[in-house]
């Protein structure tokens, strides 16, 4: 008995990590997929449309009870995850939902289901149905905790102020 709980609480795990990024009800009403170039070329040619695009967002802002979420434009791979290749464009996210800017910071990576709804100052604008949420920034800081101005950019001192030098989370690591 006791074994066969473990089972089935494990392969609800394995599940739960397995789930699509986006719900497969809205993959099917995106229909074939467009480019992002000719989508905001001719907005008006998809308007009412469903699409699904991902990217970095740039920022946040409140919009009556939703919020308004600018991205930088990235291809997705097959899992929808927006990639780290070169931005097509900029557009904006048009939520119902009231987005919380602490949690989409510049940079966090989001995949985007929305009816397309047009153009708002020459950038496309989709009307959010479903957003995922990927990950959050890499901070430079992480990498760089001192700015280079600290110890005048002198490359003798660079050693001392930069890693590597050992981090429990990031392992040792040698000059």
């Amino acid at each position: 008995m006791n074994r066969s709980v473990w089972l089935i609480l494990a392969g609800c795990v394995a599940l739960a990590g397995c789930s699509p990024a986006i719900s497969p009800a809205l993959q099917q009403e995106s229909g074939p997929k467009v480019g992002f170039a000719e989508l905001a070329a001719h907005p008006e040619k998809y308007q009412g449309q469903t699409k699904i695009l991902g990217g970095e967002v740039m920022q946040v802002q409140p919009l009556g009870r939703g919020s308004l979420l600018s991205l930088d434009q990235r291809e997705l791979d097959r899992h929808l995850f927006p990639g780290g290749g070169a931005s097509g464009g900029t557009f904006l996210v048009e939520s119902d939902e009231w987005l919380n800017s602490a949690t989409y910071q510049p940079k966090s990576k989001v995949t985007v289901a929305g009816v397309v709804a047009g153009q708002r100052n020459g950038l496309l604008v989709l009307k959010a149905k479903q957003i995922k949420f990927w990950e959050g920034p890499t901070w430079e800081k992480w990498y760089h905790p001192v700015p280079p101005e600290w110890y005048d950019s002198d490359p003798s001192m660079e050693y001392w102020f930069t890693p590597p030098y050992f981090d429990p989370w990031r392992g040792s690591s040698t000059p």
